[in-house]
């Protein structure tokens, strides 16, 4: 629900063994809440032969490795978003997700996970909570390359650093917008697929709409499309879905209804792909 982040933990049975807590660059397993980050961001970095990438989707194995471009990781896949939203009414998906990492990985059990969620939540929270990952456990699809992690191997990525001669602060809109129809610089914003974190699909309806550029005004990432028209006025012309976060301030102001919504992750299937051994 907003730009891509990332979050780093260290398991071990042995206490002792966890003496660092700065970036993990060699993860065994790494948990995906949102399947737009596939392309987005290089989730793999670092993964060492079979290692798990477990993914928020309704996508199979051969698709996400498609993605990823990788074949030698085992994968698990959740519907974490459907279970969100029928149990905890919202779409949070970070507790769900560690059912299906208890699942793999075995590094802790339902119960231990459930005793640390009632000591952060409450009452019917905590209940609601619980029950999303035990039914995550138990929804979780696994396809297995027949191959366990080597915990000892370095796989760390080297370092990727910045291109020099991008433009500073002296040279861009000090609005902060970095694209407009007149003059687009070719850097940040322009580029940028801000558009796949969003968790809706915002639908503009031609018909209904009365170009009363409500939603225009209230837009805070010019995502909404204006054309001058014939008459030299300006309409209304469709929403930049490439940009769009889908904070859904046009579809609340919107006085006629002609801006809507809808979830842009469809129903999941935990069906083995026909080349692939999943179980």
């Amino acid at each position: 629900m907003g730009s891509p982040t990332e979050s780093y933990v260290r398991l071990s049975l042995n206490e002792d063994l966890v003496r660092s807590n700065e970036q993990v660059y060699a993860p065994h397993f790494v948990s995906v809440l949102d399947p737009s980050l596939l392309g987005e961001v290089d989730v793999t970095a670092g993964i060492p032969e079979g290692g798990w990438l477990i993914v928020n989707t309704v996508m199979n194995q051969l698709d996400i490795q498609d993605i990823v471009k990788r074949k030698d990781l085992n994968i698990a896949t959740i519907d974490a978003t459907r279970i969100a939203l029928d149990i905890l009414g919202r779409n949070i998906t970070n507790t769900i997700i560690l059912g299906a990492l208890v699942r793999v990985s075995h590094l802790f059990t339902i119960e231990e996970l459930s005793d640390a969620i009632m000591m952060r939540f409450k009452g019917e929270i905590a209940g609601k909570n619980i029950k999303a990952i035990q039914q995550a456990y138990e929804e979780t699809c696994i396809y297995e390359i027949g191959k366990d992690v080597d915990f000892f191997v370095h796989t760390k990525v080297p370092w990727q650093q910045v291109d020099l001669g991008l433009p500073g602060y002296k040279e861009l809109d000090k609005a902060g917008v970095w694209y407009c129809d007149e003059n687009i610089i070719q850097v940040g914003s322009d580029q940028v697929n801000t558009g796949s974190w969003g968790e809706w699909e915002i639908l503009w309806d031609k018909d209904t709409c009365t170009d009363c550029a409500q939603c225009w005004y209230i837009c805070p990432d010019f995502a909404i499309i204006r054309e001058k028209g014939d008459d030299g006025l300006w309409h209304m012309a469709g929403i930049d879905i490439y940009h769009c976060k889908s904070c859904q301030n046009c579809l609340n102001i919107c006085p006629v209804n002609a801006i809507t919504k809808r979830m842009k992750q469809g129903p999941a299937s935990c069906a083995a792909p026909e080349e692939s051994g999943g179980n």
